[in-house]
């Protein structure tokens, strides 16, 4: 397989306006690394230039060593699975996968044994003298991934494979990319604006916004620490909780919301961190799951307990998400499913005060 690398890659389309900016990308060889980000944020448009289906304005793209940025698509050693499945509806399964080999001139019995591998690998035996409208959307997607997997490329592009499947098999899909990942060894590089496929496949994830990275991690360093504020609201789900205060200094470091619904004593240990913002606003955050009902959890904590009213209760089987107002902004609070609390009461919540994240309010960036 092979490293790609993308050096101060730029996009410009008609009319001026950048899709992609100075995007510097290293993936090494046999690597997973999802592009995420929500919809315009350029992640499509840098899996088409490595591709070669979209110009770069500036900059460079190598892969496995070579640069690529004059080489046509269908000599870069590439192979891309996109959304939509890409199929011919007028030829069998077998002659779909086998069609980039017939053009490439391979030989016969090169082609029936790499198309026979390909299907058992995907369980697509039984359907090989099948059409297209004679299988699912999960069968017809693996198809799409059996025409890819046949050319035996260097690189395996994914454009959002998974978008057209309902829930359920997008699971099952999601599961079947991860295994063929490890079983086939490869370089592959997956598109995708659900951060839970990202959070869930990527060995590395990078995150765009607004043709910018903003972050490239792997997935527990991207929930743990987040570069910035959008970062931080962006992975997760329920995503974080974000509310803007001031850190004062009574007694110990204290953060108090520019509303005065929230009041958190805080540990000794955000006083060098946060030394620097006393008396100024700032963003405090914290994921749903870090706060906790103190009548169902096993957790006594000893101050920073709240009162809040419950607007919604939501029950999801194994937990609960509450939502309740704080400055006027709407809190998330994610609970195992012990004991379901009523819509409309007062109850007792508190914040883990050792998984708080800050931020500048200016440049967003964590502190």
């Amino acid at each position: 397989m092979a490293e790609v690398t993308l050096r101060n890659v730029s996009k410009v389309f008609d009319g001026g306006k950048p899709a992609v900016k100075n995007v510097n990308i290293d993936i090494l060889d046999k690597e997973f690394v999802v592009l995420v980000g929500p919809s315009g944020c350029g992640k499509s448009t840098t899996l088409r230039m490595i591709a070669g289906l979209e110009e770069i304005t500036e900059g460079d793209i190598f892969i496995d060593g070579k640069k690529v940025n004059d080489i046509s698509p269908k000599d870069r050693d590439i192979a891309m699975v996109f959304q939509n499945y890409a199929l011919y509806p007028h030829m069998t399964v077998f002659e779909n996968m086998a069609f980039g080999l017939k053009l490439r001139k391979f030989p016969k019995q090169e082609i029936k044994t790499r198309v026979t591998d390909a299907a058992k690998i995907l369980g697509l035996e039984e359907f090989l003298n099948r059409k297209p409208k004679a299988l699912s959307g999960g069968q017809r997607q693996r198809v799409a991934l059996g025409r890819a997997i046949v050319r035996k490329p260097k690189v395996f592009l994914f454009d959002e494979p998974l978008s057209n499947l309902d829930a359920k098999l997008r699971v099952q899909m999601r599961t079947e990319i991860s295994k063929l990942h490890h079983s086939l060894e490869a370089t592959m590089i997956y598109v995708t604006h659900d951060q839970t496929e990202a959070m869930t496949m990527g060995d590395k994830i990078v995150i765009l916004k607004d043709g910018v990275v903003n972050q490239i991690d792997s997935p527990l360093q991207l929930y743990n620490f987040p570069s910035n504020k959008f970062v931080a609201g962006f992975i997760g789900s329920p995503s974080m909780n974000f509310i803007e205060g001031k850190i004062l200094s009574e007694k110990g470091i204290n953060f108090k919301s520019n509303k005065g619904s929230l009041m958190l004593k805080l540990s000794s240990e955000y006083e060098k961190k946060l030394s620097g913002y006393l008396n100024k606003d700032i963003w405090l955050g914290i994921r749903p799951e870090d706060i906790y009902d103190s009548a169902t959890t096993q957790i006594r904590p000893t101050f920073n307990q709240i009162e809040v009213n419950l607007e919604v209760v939501e029950p999801m089987g194994n937990e609960i998400f509450l939502y309740f107002p704080l400055d006027n902004i709407q809190f998330t609070a994610r609970i195992p499913a012990r004991e379901k609390p009523d819509q409309g009461t007062r109850r007792q919540l508190f914040f883990d005060t050792g998984k708080l994240h800050f931020f500048d309010p200016q440049s967003e960036i964590a502190l």
